[in-house]
């Protein structure tokens, strides 16, 4: 085995450790396309979409946008200056938040329709999240067809599927042994046990980390990969605690992670801090490299390492 007698402990610990415990599911992200219909009268209700620094979000009209005489885009878009990229296309419109946005902040986007029917315009919410953007959000104005009815419910059908198996997954492990037995019985662990893989020097770390990054290990069970991490803060940092993570590979495709445990806050000038992230995975689905990130609360501050492979 490629990791330390003592790493492989680690691995058998953790796992027994979700198993035995009653953890309440990761809240689910519908990271797929989403879907607007816009009332041809005001309802003073902004639809709200979730941006992120350094992600792509595009809104897809059904209509072409309004274009003033010299050819220049009518978007109104706070902080505009912020954004890394504004592409105005004939029916689309592109976003790519720079890193200087923050955590939480709410900006207000308006974009005109060139026809003149109602709405004439349309407003948005943009929340910039650490992590998570809304990749493709289709906005309609005129009455949706049947294909992208029958997509959405297609979407849906899909999403309640994966909360029914992880209720089923969660019900078997609070009702089942704790221990490897309860790893075995809940097919958390079959004949191949945990395979162990140090990644320490193999990752690249972001250069505005929040943490510094001292060792890295990741793990494989049936089922399920791991990703352990020992982080400290740097000298003179507010207390960080992890409340979500993703795990993405080259092409977008997230895992789905489990609720993030960490031993305790990262304080200042402390003991180092483990933070172990966990994602329902089959083999074939945990192959390649992947990009763990991390974000707290509040402040907005984050984690990211790329280059994270499993056993």
């Amino acid at each position: 085995m490629p990791a330390s007698s003592s790493a492989a402990l680690l691995a058998f610990t953790l796992l027994m450790e979700t198993t035995a415990r009653a953890e309440p599911p990761a809240p689910t992200w519908n990271a797929g396309v989403r879907q607007l219909e816009l009332a041809a009268e005001p309802t003073g209700n902004e639809p709200e979409v979730n941006i992120s620094p350094g992600v792509s979000t595009t809104l897809a009209f059904d209509a072409e946008l309004l274009r003033d005489g010299e050819g220049k885009d009518t978007v109104g878009l706070e902080q505009r200056a912020s954004f890394a990229l504004v592409d105005v296309g004939q029916a689309t419109l592109r976003l790519l938040p720079a890193d200087t946005l923050k955590s939480g902040e709410r900006l207000r986007l308006m974009v005109r329709f060139k026809d003149g029917a109602a709405p004439a315009a349309a407003a948005f919410t943009l929340v910039v999240h650490p992590a998570r953007a809304e990749r493709l959000l289709e906005v309609h104005r005129t009455p949706r067809t049947a294909a992208s009815y029958q997509r959405e419910a297609k979407e849906a059908k899909a999403e309640a599927q994966r909360c029914h198996d992880e209720l089923e997954r969660e019900r078997a492990e609070r009702g089942g042994p704790g221990g490897l037995t309860g790893l075995i019985a809940t097919g958390q662990m079959d004949n191949r046990g945990v395979s162990t893989r140090r990644l320490t020097e193999a990752v690249t770390k972001s250069p505005g980390n929040a943490l510094v990054t001292l060792e890295v290990h990741s793990y494989r069970a049936a089922g399920r990969v791991v990703v352990a991490l020992v982080m400290e803060n740097p000298r003179g940092a507010q207390p960080w605690s992890a409340v979500g993570a993703m795990l993405t590979d080259r092409t977008g495709l997230e895992l789905k992670v489990l609720p993030v445990w960490q031993g305790g806050f990262v304080e200042t000038d402390t003991e180092r801090q483990h933070i172990v992230v966990e994602a329902l995975a089959t083999r074939q689905e945990a192959q390649g490299s992947f990009t763990l990130k991390l974000w707290e609360a509040d402040k907005g501050r984050t984690v990211t390492l790329s280059g994270i492979s499993f056993p």
